[in-house]
């Protein structure tokens, strides 16, 4: 979540369309140790997913404001355990656009290297297939305004952009919704707003979207919507090896 933006758009007569989200996740479950190794926690209330041994992949949005950037992993808990690494540099797309919240992917390189272990390893891309069983997680807030300390997950079914416009009403809000996203919705009371921006959509265990933006109100069975990292990783690749 990032608590120093917020953009409101109409999307029909009752919902409306937030960039970024305000990371709740409802119906959540606690994590358990290593269930998700690859996630990370940021510095700016976000999270990250580990893609090599120096990088994390996240949202655009999550580095607008940024000072004294660290990455911590290996841990479920904000309070205690993981490993903290300092930030080298980082790189939002170029084409990112708040305003469309197009192109919302980003690239931070860690000092030095992450060591893997069960509870800090890398994630896999996916292309994610309709209907997909997802899951998304993150520290976010709670459908009780608790914030709580330990990771949360929520599963949902993963859409492809074209079925998610449908649904959600497509651009018609000002929000870009095109082939470089995707989307996941869970049943009314579940999964809206759900994780932190930044953070994973993990399908068949592997990475399919990067927290990007979602409808509000939360929880009304409206689709969040993710950046994909497969349509990025000419980007990705250039940026790594640069």
């Amino acid at each position: 979540m990032l608590h120093l933006l917020t953009i409101i758009l109409t999307v029909g007569a009752s919902t409306t369309l937030g960039a970024p989200p305000n990371g709740r996740i409802f119906g959540g479950e606690l994590a358990s140790p290593g269930q998700f190794p690859f996630i990370v926690h940021l510095s700016t209330s976000c999270g990250g997913t580990i893609i090599n041994k120096n990088w994390v992949l996240t949202a655009a949005h999550c580095l607008m404001y940024v000072d004294n950037l660290t990455v911590v992993a290996g841990t479920n808990s904000l309070l205690s355990g993981g490993v903290t690494y300092n930030v080298t540099q980082y790189f939002s797309h170029e084409d990112f656009d708040i305003t469309t919240i197009k192109n919302d992917i980003a690239l931070i390189q860690i000092d030095g290297e992450f060591e893997f272990n069960e509870l800090i390893q890398p994630a896999e891309y996916f292309d994610l297939e309709e209907n997909s069983t997802c899951i998304v997680t993150g520290w976010g807030r709670t459908e009780d305004n608790d914030n709580p300390d330990d990771l949360l997950f929520v599963e949902l079914t993963g859409l492809n952009y074209e079925v998610c416009g449908d649904v959600a009403g497509g651009t018609a809000a000002g929000a870009y919704l095109g082939p470089e996203q995707v989307c996941a919705v869970g049943p009314v009371g579940q999964g809206a707003c759900s994780g932190d921006s930044g953070g994973p959509l993990v399908c068949d265990g592997k990475l399919a979207g990067v927290v990007s933006y979602a409808m509000v109100p939360c929880a009304e069975g409206y689709p969040d919507v993710y950046s994909k990292p497969t349509a990025y990783v000419d980007w990705i690749n250039e940026k790594i090896q640069s």
